[in-house]
């Protein structure tokens, strides 16, 4: 089956609507019809911004259901090979760098943060100008990284709904 490669523009703004839209679009994919070529494969461009954007990608090695990885085009971690899905520790450490580089303009990037977690929109001309680093030393912008965990948080939801949810991910940041 094909890759398909499509762009979503999310509507909903409470948590419960947001995971209610994001299952839908899911339910709308065409089903495969066993593994490798012939599993249905989807990659959603569902942010972007100055040259970089967050794409979901179904399915998930190892998951089931409703569960995607979010991926940074334009932007990739490093630990013992190059990837664009930053794991939580990637998050925890671009948000430690801005905090211990520029506390002063953490305070923004966490006022920010804590309208994301809360499904509120948050004033993006607030943190421009605000970068962390890669792991070749290149900087980007640490929106990208909230708009990251924006799609994390959702994923989280989706995956967790029944116990903690976005919980999991925000207790491991909220206090950087």
């Amino acid at each position: 089956m094909p890759l398909i490669k499509t762009t979503y523009t999310l509507r909903s703004e409470s948590r419960a609507d947001v995971r209610r839209e994001v299952i839908e679009l899911f339910l709308l994919e065409n089903p495969g019809t066993g593994t490798g070529d012939d599993c249905s494969k989807y990659w959603y461009t569902v942010e972007s911004i100055n040259g970089y954007s967050i794409q979901l990608k179904r399915p998930v090695p190892l998951n089931k259901g409703f569960d995607f990885t979010v991926n940074i085009d334009g932007l990739y971690f490093k630990k013992n090979r190059r990837y664009n899905h930053p794991s939580h520790s990637d998050i925890v450490s671009a948000l430690t760098y801005v905090r211990d580089e520029n506390p002063s303009a953490y305070a923004r990037v966490k006022t920010a943060l804590t309208q994301i977690y809360n499904c509120q929109p948050y004033d993006k001309e607030s943190i421009k100008g605000i970068f962390f680093p890669d792991y070749e030393e290149r900087d980007h912008p640490v929106e990208i990284i909230l708009l990251a965990i924006k799609w994390l948080f959702i994923e989280q939801d989706m995956t967790y709904w029944n116990w903690s949810g976005r919980n999991m991910l925000w207790n491991g940041i909220k206090d950087i």
